[in-house]
């Protein structure tokens, strides 16, 4: 080969390599080649309302494989749609709307690549074509129409440099690389948990009114009772109804208002449905009352089974299973870790089970099964609400007979007032059995026949009564009357319409609560199901001694005819009660100062000294007021104490 065909051959060579790199060499924009992009749309313009879909895709980065979550519109509203899992509603605050809009107006501030040998370092490798584990992959955002085509798709990539809110993206269909302002990148993401409501119960921690824990067993599919331990909350306090304290006994108040904060913590790491007739029911509001036969029982037997739940016999007292009037028998679900009652002040009843460990799949973040499986609904319960009230109506006067004449109101001359209509629960309110210890709210109370003679004469001779008398006594008593029943119907009112906005609730609650098996963090189960001996505790030891001396201060209202009363004292033994009891009532609920009360009000010596009587033993002062005195903790008020100096209002001082 000569020199000149030399030559050649490597020109043409040096010329193809050139033009190699030049063609696949990465570069930045050369702002003077090409049109300039700057300000315009990164997409045409676009309905966002249009959009009927959703679909993110990104690189699991712990577990290396690609991860993905679709959300579509439906005539229900949008749903969380997942492989192998049940569509879930989307109803996380403003999630759609934000990620929907998210592409809308997406205006370029510059072009910051054109090849594709840089898509890695601006981080929008496709995470659909990359392979995992590899460097700078981004995250991509479809928007979907009704037709399942995409209205916009995009890939978002790093976040630039000393630019708040701007990020690299690139279309999937383009090698060039972007910078564009765009907000609410942190709601692109592909975890179930940012798409939904969290709080599923949504429970106002400052309504709770009663929290009863029932912690009964399962054992060889027979129910096994255990006492049930109710709690009820007023004004920052906790007090146990129907059990009781030891004297070195008191109830944990941070464990207790740590299970309070901990329902309003109670948020959805998971879900999974629950079988259509046990949802349907549910709604209903009770339990399998559409199960029509053993294959829908069985199947969803076998569903509660394996989250830790079943179905038994709702018994009677005496043992008996229970059945409708068809027949049918009466089942409920009960759980493997027992249940707790959260009652709140508007009458709602939240009954929650609590069931198995979660394990999710191996690629959630679900699979550390540090998570439990929960059963939840709502229902009514009256004893919640306060009753009415009502006022004994008493029996009117005759009409046309004085007293002691027959006629057609009874041989007495009485007219019996018909009792009035029973309350109405609202239509498909399904009655809970009241929590144990905790009466129903009491009847109506019954018709006072009222003997005429009383009613008519007012004690007075009955004899010396005339006609113009009576109609006027008559009158009176029918005022009266016509008072009492229009005040009992506004006050059964308030008490109806208070029971069907409950009801309303625990409808609105059960639709969103019956078709679903939650899962809770088992860390939050560890706070809300408790047992006597986790809210119970010993006294402090100070506390707990029996000492031998205290000191007390008091207030000493006497009366005449009490022991050592001054003669001053003119009052009667019943006014010097209701005198103390207000006092007393000043003290706890209005906070005044005992000292200075007793100063004004005491009947004792020691007033001089704001009641302060100073240390003293037990068999000093008169038994009732040691005992009341040494049964007080350092700083409390005793109730109203009777001895025969009059009655006392005690403050333990040491």
């Amino acid at each position: 080969m000569n020199d000149k065909i030399k030559t050649l051959v490597f020109s043409l060579v040096a010329f193809v390599c050139i033009s190699l790199a030049y063609f696949t060499t990465p570069s930045k924009r050369d702002p003077s080649s090409g049109p300039d992009r700057m300000g315009q749309q990164l997409f045409e313009e676009f309905n966002p309302l249009a959009a009927t879909g959703i679909e993110i895709v990104e690189i699991d980065e712990e577990n290396l494989e690609p991860k993905s979550i679709e959300v579509a519109q439906t005539e229900k509203g949008w749903f969380i749609r997942r492989p192998g899992k049940p569509d879930y509603p989307a109803n996380a605050d403003n999630q759609v709307k934000d990620v929907s809009t998210l592409l809308f107006d997406l205006r370029i501030l510059d072009q910051a690549s054109e090849g594709a040998g840089e898509h890695a370092n601006f981080g929008v490798l496709d995470p659909s074509k990359a392979q995992p584990g590899d460097p700078g992959i981004g995250r991509m955002i479809s928007l979907k129409n009704n037709t399942g085509s995409n209205l916009a798709q995009l890939i978002i990539g790093n976040e630039a440099e000393g630019l708040s809110n701007t990020r690299y993206v690139r279309k999937p269909d383009e090698n060039s690389v972007y910078r564009v302002e765009v907000q609410n990148v942190g709601d692109v993401t592909t975890k179930f948990v940012d798409w939904v409501e969290k709080d599923f119960l949504d429970l106002d921690k400052w309504n709770i009114k009663r929290v009863t824990f029932d912690n009964y067993e399962i054992k060889n599919g027979t129910l096994t009772p255990s006492i049930k331990h109710v709690l009820d909350y007023d004004s920052s306090e906790w007090k146990l109804m129907g059990g009781s304290l030891a004297n070195d006994e008191e109830l944990d108040k941070d464990i207790l208002d740590g299970m309070k904060d901990a329902f309003d913590d109670l948020e959805i790491i998971d879900v999974e449905s629950k079988p259509e007739v046990l949802a349907s029911s549910l709604r209903k509001g009770s339990e399998f009352v559409d199960a029509n036969n053993v294959q829908q029982i069985q199947s969803a037997a076998n569903s509660l089974i394996t989250k830790g739940f079943q179905p038994i016999n709702v018994t009677d007292e005496s043992g008996k299973p229970k059945a409708y009037p068809n027949g049918k028998p009466i089942l409920k679900v009960v759980s493997q870790k027992g249940e707790v009652l959260v009652g709140m002040k508007d009458g709602v009843e939240y009954v929650l089970r609590f069931g198995e460990i979660y394990r999710g799949p191996e690629e959630e973040e679900n699979a550390t099964g540090d998570s439990r499986y929960i059963y939840a609904f709502a229902r009514v319960n009256q004893s919640l609400i306060d009753s009415p009230g009502l006022e004994p109506v008493p029996g009117s006067l005759g009409s046309e007979q004085k007293q002691g004449e027959n006629g057609p109101t009874g041989e007495d001359g009485v007219e019996a007032t018909p009792p009035p209509a029973p309350t109405r629960p609202p239509p498909n309110f399904v009655p809970p059995s009241p929590p144990p210890s905790i009466s129903p709210p009491p009847p109506p109370p019954p018709i006072t026949q009222v003997n005429e003679k009383q009613a008519a004469v007012n004690n007075e001779d009955n004899s010396s009564i005339g006609d113009a008398e009576f109609a006027k006594k008559k009158a009176e008593r029918d005022a009266e009357i016509a008072r009492i029943q229009g005040e009992n119907a506004r006050k059964q009112k308030e008490f109806d319409d208070k029971v069907a906005t409950a009801q309303n609730r625990v409808n609105e609650l059960n639709e969103n609560l019956g078709g679903w098996y939650y899962v809770i963090s088992n860390e939050v189960f560890e706070k809300i199901n408790l047992q006597r001996k986790d809210f119970v505790k010993k006294k402090e030891a100070e506390e707990s001694e029996n000492p031998t001396e205290v000191k007390a201060s008091h207030i000493l209202i006497s009366y005449k005819g009490a022991d050592r009363a001054d003669s001053k004292v003119v009052r009667t033994k019943e006014e010097a009660k209701a005198e103390a009891e207000r006092i007393r009532k000043s003290i706890v609920e209005e906070g005044m100062d005992f000292a200075e009360l007793a100063q004004k009000h005491s009947d004792g010596p020691s007033k001089s000294k704001g009641g302060d009587l100073g240390k003293f033993k037990f068999e000093v002062m008169a038994k009732p007021f040691s005992e009341a005195a040494f049964a007080l903790s350092v700083g409390m008020v005793s109730e109203v104490v009777e001895t025969g100096f009059g009655f006392h209002v005690i403050k333990r001082t040491e």
